[in-house]
């Protein structure tokens, strides 16, 4: 009788448990790999760092705020828009702008210039009169001056978000480039400077090829005690300022309104502008006390590339869910401006 032998035929059904085995194991590697490294909001040292270094590296108190309590119940854009931009928007269709705006021709874009270079001296005065810790005030004046300053240039009532947003971050880059200095850009034809290479406060300070690095140093985790102490320092400190979105909208004159539109241009509908009410509502959730469930203080060393600490910064971080937030009502920044 002949010998009949199992044919060993590939297991597939192993085969695919094996497989779906490794590749949840490597998706659950690279979920961890992309929160340590990606998602500094999981850890109170990197929020620490992140915050700090934003700042040091280029003087930017402004995006530094996207790791703070400020951005924490709404986006930091939206934050702004509401609390501090909102008065001054006047784009409806019968905002009648500038001839020359959306031309492309030189007397737009010397307009442009202008009115940026204008609000960049202006931005400076700021800067070196507030500072980011007091965001309130930078942002209050500010575009409150644009307003002032666009009508003088234009000639016309209009603003916008976009508007205000570019000349803003426009002055917030020009500051940066001040401090590390620019390259040399040339355009397509090889020839032509779009930007001229300069050398920035920092490099007169630590060296053309200068570097900075920001590090951790120590967190300190606060105790029980500690952190409901630190909580009701918090509640009276923010207090005022998120009940000041009353006052505030009351002196602009803003009100909520209605709109008459038709849908598809046949059927009247009803649509609210709730101005006012965006205003009081971005102050108020600037409030977290109720929400904060540990408080660890970090700090943060600056150091140049000989290894010499240059700047030292304290930062309380607060925990709120599973993600830390720098508490950005009890910060003094003034030592990370080094250009200063």
């Amino acid at each position: 009788m002949a010998e009949t032998k199992e044919k060993k035929g590939f297991k597939i059904g192993l085969y695919s448990v094996v497989s779906g085995v490794v590749i949840a194991v490597v998706l659950v590697l690279l979920t961890i790999f992309a929160f340590t490294t990606r998602y500094t909001a999981f850890s109170p040292e990197k929020v620490a760092q992140s915050f700090t270094d934003t700042i040091v590296q280029t003087g930017d108190g402004y995006n530094a705020y996207k790791v703070t309590l400020v951005s924490k119940n709404a986006k930091y854009g939206d934050f702004i828009i509401d609390a501090y931009m909102a008065p001054y928007v006047n784009a409806g269709d019968d905002v009648k702008q500038a001839d020359f705006v959306g031309t492309g021709s030189q007397e737009e874009a010397d307009a442009i210039d202008k009115v940026y270079n204008t609000m960049y001296d202006y931005y400076l005065e700021l800067m070196n009169t507030y500072g980011y810790d007091n965001y309130d005030k930078i942002f209050d004046s500010y575009f409150a001056k644009l307003k002032e300053v666009r009508n003088q240039v234009y000639g016309d009532e209009f603003l916008d978000t976009e508007y205000m947003f570019g000349a803003f971050e426009s002055n917030v880059d020009t500051y940066a480039k001040s401090l590390t200095g620019t390259e040399e850009t040339l355009a397509e034809d090889g020839k032509t400077v779009l930007q001229e290479k300069s050398i920035g406060k920092y490099q007169e300070m630590y060296g053309e090829d200068y570097k900075l690095t920001s590090e951790t140093v120590e967190c300190k985790e606060l105790s029980a005690d500690e952190v409901t102490a630190y909580v009701a320092e918090y509640k009276n400190r923010i207090t005022p300022v998120a009940e000041s979105g009353e006052a505030k909208a009351d002196s602009f004159g803003l009100e909520d309104t209605t709109e008459e539109t038709k849908l598809l241009g046949i059927i009247p509908q009803t649509k609210e502008i709730k101005t006012k009410t965006a205003m009081v509502d971005a102050f108020k959730n600037l409030d977290c006390s109720e929400m904060i469930t540990a408080v660890d203080l970090c700090t943060v060393e600056v150091k140049d590339q000989n290894g010499n600490v240059v700047a030292s910064q304290q930062v309380y971080v607060v925990e709120i869910g599973n993600s830390w937030y720098v508490d950005n009502t009890n910060v003094d920044t003034s030592a990370l401006y080094l250009a200063k």
